[in-house]
């Protein structure tokens, strides 16, 4: 096991504490171990590349972490009144399709490579870096609340809008994959 997997593997260990430090509106802790968390997203795959440790395990393991992580702590957010539904649907169904896409794939024996798009990394960066908002704005800070409610509903569409143009990007990826497959079945 390298060093980049047992990051990843903390990951998934944080995202319980996490989610009991938002239901238990300890936001600040939360927000704490949410950043840490988010920041070894990119450590790991950092390190990987950097030291040449990227490994099969890590290629399913780090993109699982990522949507553990992000589902989890968007769900508990949103059980809190933090998010909104609509946003919370959107982002659980393109993760949902992407998982049963794979599925379907690996059932029926397609070769489909899985492999996180750059549409998807700069998704789960603005996703993380949305989830951030979310618990700063449960502090006291001193900025004016008109300010803040603007950027945050800017930046509530801005995922929107991120995670289905990434969920069309895998969409059209898939079924040009589906293609391949029945081309070669006729």
């Amino acid at each position: 096991m390298n060093l980049p997997n047992i990051i990843t593997i903390l990951r998934l260990f944080l995202t319980p504490l996490i989610v009991w430090l938002v239901l238990t509106e300890n936001y600040i802790l939360g927000f704490i171990f949410f950043v840490f968390s988010g920041l070894s997203d990119a450590l790991d795959g950092y390190l990987a590349k950097k030291f040449n440790q990227s490994s099969l395990l890590g290629s399913y393991l780090d993109p699982i972490a990522d949507k553990v992580l992000i589902v989890s702590t968007i769900l508990v957010l949103g059980y809190n009144g933090l998010v909104p539904i609509w946003l919370i649907i959107i982002i659980v169904s393109r993760d949902i399709a992407i998982f049963g896409a794979v599925l379907i794939s690996f059932i029926i024996g397609s070769n489909l490579k899985i492999k996180p798009l750059t549409v998807s990394k700069i998704n789960t960066f603005l996703q993380i870096f949305y989830i951030a908002i979310i618990f700063l704005m449960q502090f006291d800070i001193l900025l004016p609340e008109e300010s803040i409610r603007i950027f945050y509903l800017l930046v509530t569409y801005l995922i929107a809008i991120s995670t289905i143009v990434s969920w069309l990007f895998y969409l059209q990826l898939w079924l040009i994959n589906m293609k391949v497959i029945n081309f070669y079945e006729e």
